[in-house]
């Protein structure tokens, strides 16, 4: 759920934080900003008029995340059932993995389509590519053609994630930007009973229904922001303005753009400003040496197998390109070298992606542990699992408010580290084993769900960093190398859960269990849990061999939790105040803001003084 969030804000930096559609200008000498503010404040200055366009506005993007939430909470067990129902449960993680690269170096594409076209025209795009890859998974006949499918509602997904992320860093102050962010996430806290009733009717037999039903609801729930934010365009055009909806170009200039030519000339300029070369050759890395591992306890040969080896030896040449071309030769590197000598930026980034690959590694056979562990219904089955979810979106408003009450965010940060990594520590039970207790199964998803504090903190931390033309870049950036880390995560997982579940079937099963019938319930859980009773040999060895593989799991998850926590402490302090960022230190409406700058410590030649400077740097 990094990725949740976003679109509302406060008016010009009023400490009070009403909702307002404020665009934050990089430049007040450009005429498409002076005329975003003018049609804000005839927004904000034609009565009721005004009113109700922001409440539609709000309300729509709302619907937006309301679709995303759905998604988010219930598809994953739909992926479980899925490659259960052509007796592959183990290739989830190469299911998983593949649609996160997709996510990943898909945003960069999405940004800019929203630069070159509109707002609303991207969110058309992500419409369409939602519709198909449910439509394709629905309709799927093999896990190949489902994984497919799964892939485009992942550039579905990142395209809200990437558009609700823009927003509200262009229109919150510093002060109020991580509490708007974490109140677009609320959806969550309907969303998580909605889909624990959408799972006793879907799960386990009519996953495609429930797929299929996706590809109705989601144009449902989405052409409502589509029509609003058309609607706006319409409206500041016959007015002579331009509106929060167009382009990133118009936005920024006041270009109008007409005839192909003109397009094509934008989409080429566009291909160069996003590195589109430098993403292919990255996604292809990541992929020929991500795929291999989650890939070859089922090739024939396994290892042996010469594909799994070419694949690997590929991927890491095609990775040493990539460095290659970033460095030498591409003419706008995915990473601009200001960006990189950005040490706020690459602490943030470091907690980001450990956080996500520690979240993955858990989190990719968690849902089939519990299910085969636990006799619950599918309806608590699916709200536990939304746990954590449901205590994300609490956090997040919450640590957003007390960051706009304190003006900082370092001490939730830390927190949020501290208590994610003991969430994780406490689902390991005695000789490596994972715990079944239900006590504690509920306390890690509550402490997890802690880890809110954490990714919010490096949102608007990274976001301080850098002055506003540079926001765009950090967002994209942030997203791009945190959601490879869940890539990874879910590798990991997938190679600890084919190297050692059928081996450990084998050792925990009763003497005597045929070869046939322990590979029947290694590739479908919903077979394990459907054919064999709770107290039946065969069920409770399974069970036995599942806390000792998601034991290992839960180990590798805890070891990667420690490191976000150390980078958390290497962020710097900066002060949340009506300033857009910390560098500039203006407003939204480009006026300079006043800062207060903390005091240091004394230093009494005493190494607590230099620890409690160094902990509260803001810089």
């Amino acid at each position: 759920m990094q990725d949740l969030e976003r679109d509302t804000i406060q008016h010009k930096g009023d400490s009070k934080g009403e909702v307002a559609v404020t665009e934050a200008p990089a430049n007040n000498g450009q005429p498409g900003v002076s005329s975003v503010e003018a049609f804000n404040r005839v927004l904000y200055h034609s009565g009721k008029r005004g009113k109700v366009l922001l409440i539609t506005l709000v309300f729509s993007i709302g619907l937006t995340m309301f679709a995303y939430a759905l998604d988010q909470g219930i598809t994953s067990q739909f992926n479980t059932m899925a490659t259960s129902s052509f007796s592959m449960h183990a290739e989830l993680g190469a299911v998983n993995t593949a649609s996160q690269i997709i996510r990943a170096i898909s945003k960069p594409f999405i940004g800019k389509l929203a630069d070159i076209t509109s707002r609303p025209t991207t969110y058309l795009v992500v419409l369409v590519f939602y519709a198909i890859g449910f439509a394709v998974a629905a309709s799927c006949t093999n896990l190949a053609a489902y994984t497919v499918g799964i892939c485009f509602t992942a550039f579905g997904k990142s395209g809200l994630d990437l558009l609700s992320d823009i927003i509200v860093g262009d229109l919150t102050t510093l002060q109020w930007r991580a509490f708007w962010g974490g109140m677009l996430s609320t959806p969550f806290l309907v969303t998580t009973f909605v889909n624990g009733f959408i799972a006793e009717s879907f799960i386990p037999d009519k996953w495609r229904w429930g797929l299929g039903m996706f590809a109705i609801m989601v144009p449902v729930l989405l052409i409502p922001a589509i029509w609003n934010l058309y609607g706006m365009q319409h409206k500041a055009k016959k007015a002579g303005m331009i509106s929060m909806g167009d382009s990133g170009i118009a936005r920024k200039g006041g270009e109008k753009v007409h005839g192909a030519s003109a397009y094509a000339s934008l989409a080429w300029s566009g291909i160069i400003e996003i590195d589109l070369a430098g993403l292919v050759l990255l996604g292809l890395a990541f992929s020929l040496i991500l795929l291999p591992f989650t890939l070859a306890q089922s090739a024939k040969g396994g290892w042996s197998n010469a594909s799994m080896i070419a694949m690997l030896v590929c991927g890491i040449v095609i990775l040493i390109m990539f460095g290659i071309f970033e460095v030498w030769f591409a003419p706008k590197p995915i990473m601009t070298r200001r960006i990189l000598k950005n040490k706020a930026f690459l602490a943030a980034v470091m907690v980001d992606i450990f956080n996500q690959m520690a979240s993955a590694t858990r989190n990719n056979y968690f849902s089939s542990y519990i299910y085969i562990i636990k006799p619950w219904s599918n309806y608590v089955w699916t709200v536990f699992l939304g746990t954590t979810t449901l205590c994300l979106c609490l956090f997040s408003p919450l640590g957003g408010l007390l960051h706009a009450k304190t003006h900082r965010y370092k001490t939730l940060m830390v927190t949020g580290a501290v208590l994610k990594l003991i969430g994780y520590a406490i689902l390991m039970a005695d000789h490596s084993r994972s715990t079944m207790k239900t006590g504690a199964l509920v306390a890690s998803q509550i402490l997890l769900g802690t880890g809110a504090l954490t990714v919010i903190g490096a949102r608007v931390g990274s976001q301080a960093s850098v002055p506003h033309e540079d926001m765009a870049t950090v967002i994209s950036n942030l997203s791009l190398w945190s959601t490879l880390g869940s890539s990874v995560g879910y590798t990991v997982a997938s190679s600890i859960w084919t190297e050692k579940m059928l081996p450990y079937m084998r050792d925990e099963c009763p003497a005597g269990t045929s070869e046939a019938t322990l590979k029947k319930i290694y590739g479908s859980i919903k077979v394990l849990r459907t054919k064999y009773e709770w107290d039946d040999p065969i069920r409770q060895g399974a069970i036995r061999a599942y806390t000792r593989t998601n034991g290992v799991i839960f180990i590798v998850a805890t070891l990667l939790a420690v490191i976000p926590v150390v980078f958390s402490l290497m962020m710097p302090d900066y002060y949340l105040g009506k300033q857009q960022n910390a560098v500039t230190n203006t407003g939204l409406d480009g006026e300079p803001v006043d800062v207060p700058q903390r005091q240091e410590a004394r230093n009494y030649g005493g190494i607590w003084s230099s620890i409690k400077n160094a902990y509260y740097k803001d810089r």
